[in-house]
């Protein structure tokens, strides 16, 4: 069970924590997605040959361990934040990868706009290079495991997320 201060010292971790390089186990990583995620999350991945949308929590921390499970030691790193007009969003430019359990090495580049609630990441849109995605996880076993945590884990669109018009 998840400790309600989450880190050391009872703070909550966020999603720094599971990307910060740092090998983690399954049961961590499950622990992070507790704190850094809002129960609401959707995760989007608009630019992929099929489109992805991840709803509900559970849904976005399993789409988020199947990274770490390819790139146990994915990280990012920063280049530029852009903030908006509303408080709660920002949207970043950043770099990220690692090695991959196949011996390979991810490289993305990353553009995304984060919504964050009560502290949580609420909404996030990540636009980024889908080949760079499939040369390193191998497009079948990608696209069949992201169809299983969509099909096994979303749940119905959230009252409290605005329907999104351009959904794809």
């Amino acid at each position: 069970m998840a400790k309600s201060g989450g880190g050391p010292g009872g703070e909550r971790r966020g999603l720094e924590a599971a990307f910060g390089g740092v090998r983690t186990t399954l049961a961590e990583q499950r622990e992070i997605w507790l704190e850094a995620l809002h129960e609401d999350a959707i995760w989007e991945g608009p630019t992929f040959h099929t489109p992805i949308c991840m709803i509900g929590r559970e849904a976005v921390s399993r789409f988020m361990e199947l990274l770490l499970e390819v790139v146990p030691e994915f990280s990012t790193r920063l280049i530029a934040a852009y903030p908006t007009d509303e408080a709660e969003t920002v949207i970043i430019e950043s770099v990220g990868g690692g090695p991959t359990i196949h011996g390979g090495r991810y490289r993305q580049r990353y553009f995304s706009k984060i919504t964050s609630r009560d502290g949580r990441a609420f909404r996030m849109r990540e636009y980024c290079n889908p080949f760079q995605t499939y040369q390193a996880f191998g497009r079948d076993f990608w696209e069949s495991r992201i169809d299983e945590i969509a099909r096994s884990c979303n749940v119905d669109w959230p009252a409290s997320q605005a329907p999104d018009e351009a959904r794809l």
